[in-house]
């Protein structure tokens, strides 16, 4: 931490005091974590404080510390104050990954947490099994998606792990091209999607009748509701043309590998713009465990992507600032650890020509 970091850390720590003070409302801030982008104050406040009157205070706050915004929240903690951090720094994949490897078998690089822990998303665990990353135009979702499968790739053998991309608009995987892990290049049209679903289908029936789940295989899939509105389009216009019943909806092949993929070694990892019930159906985003948000138009669509209420993930900052939400436990907030496509297939590369020089 610089010294004019740590001077400005004391000086705000003295107004949010002071601003309490003046509204009666005493406490003091007892700690906190500088995370890359978030600063956290601790706040004990006096036993007559009420956490309703320092919440309305947030705008004094946010005036008196100088910041464009400052979030209050309740933890098991304490009260928490979160602010941008005047210093922020990068949080990328190449920085990060010294402090991760060798990361455990089919386990993503996520980001930074606000207090400076790697976050990683084990996909063999039944707490994750399957992700669905959600978040508008400009959130940082395909920087995410690329981040999970070149991390998956830096880590695994080709033998012991494959990727499948579905990209509709067939830009988020362009990065994976040529990598061994890829069981085919990148998927864009719809009918080939059709087909690699339901051949997936067929490998997890055979898979769960030997009882096998090796290697396992993680399906990157961008743009899922595009994807289910195209297969839908594809197969009403199907019927009409042959006037017989529609063929099994995209919608259907995904929900019947989510709920029965994990013990087969098949992994869905999903991202949309809004899980919208009026695209994706409440038994298909039932079964993934793990929601990871980044920013949202509004609090209701901040609910509807991570299956439940008071996320605040409307108030997230975009660009790779997201939420990892799972269970009942309370949000992880995070920052994507960044990659960009030359890097990941000069890293992809690097590590190609390392397996080969040492025989493995």
């Amino acid at each position: 931490m610089s010294r004019m970091l740590r001077q400005y850390l004391e000086t705000q720590a003295d107004q949010v005091e002071t601003v309490l003070v003046t509204h009666r409302t005493p406490g003091r801030i007892t700690g906190g974590t500088v995370g890359p982008r978030l600063i956290r104050f601790r706040l004990d406040p006096a036993p007559q404080t009420r956490l309703s009157a320092v919440r309305g205070l947030s705008e004094d706050l946010a005036v008196a510390l100088k910041v464009p915004s400052l979030r209050i929240e309740r933890t098991n903690e304490g009260i928490i104050l979160e602010f941008p951090n005047p210093e922020p720094r990068a949080v990328t994949l190449v920085n990060l990954w010294p402090e991760v490897e060798p990361l455990p078998t089919t386990t993503a690089l996520l980001g930074l947490t606000d207090d400076g822990a790697p976050l990683l998303a084990r996909l063999s665990a039944p707490e994750v099994a399957h992700v669905l990353v959600a978040g508008t135009t400009g959130s940082g979702k395909t920087a995410l998606l690329r981040t999970m499968a070149v991390s998956l790739a830096l880590a695994n053998r080709p033998t012991d792990l494959r990727l499948l991309c579905l990209d509709p608009k067939g830009r988020a995987f362009r990065a994976l091209e040529g990598a061994p892990h890829l069981t085919r290049p990148p998927v864009v049209a719809i009918s080939e999607a059709i087909e690699t679903l339901q051949s997936l289908l067929r490998l997890m029936e055979v898979r769960d009748q030997q009882g096998v789940n090796h290697p396992r295989i993680v399906v990157f899939i961008d743009e899922v509701a595009d994807l289910v509105l195209q297969g839908d389009e594809r197969a009403a216009s199907e019927r009409a043309a042959s006037g017989r019943n529609q063929p099994t909806s995209i919608e259907t092949l995904l929900t019947r590998l989510a709920q029965r993929g994990r013990e087969a070694g098949i992994h869905l990892v999903a991202a949309t713009q809004r899980p919208s019930a009026a695209v994706l159906s409440g038994v298909l985003r039932a079964n993934f465990p793990l929601r990871l948000v980044g920013k949202v138009v509004s609090a209701e669509d901040a609910r509807v992507a991570a299956g439940r209420g008071q996320t605040d993930a409307h108030l997230l900052s975009g660009r790779g600032d997201f939420l990892a939400i799972g269970g009942s436990a309370a949000p992880i907030r995070f920052q994507v650890a960044y990659i960009g496509e030359q890097e990941a297939q000069q890293e992809l590369a690097k590590q190609q020509h390392t397996e080969r020089t040492s025989g493995r």
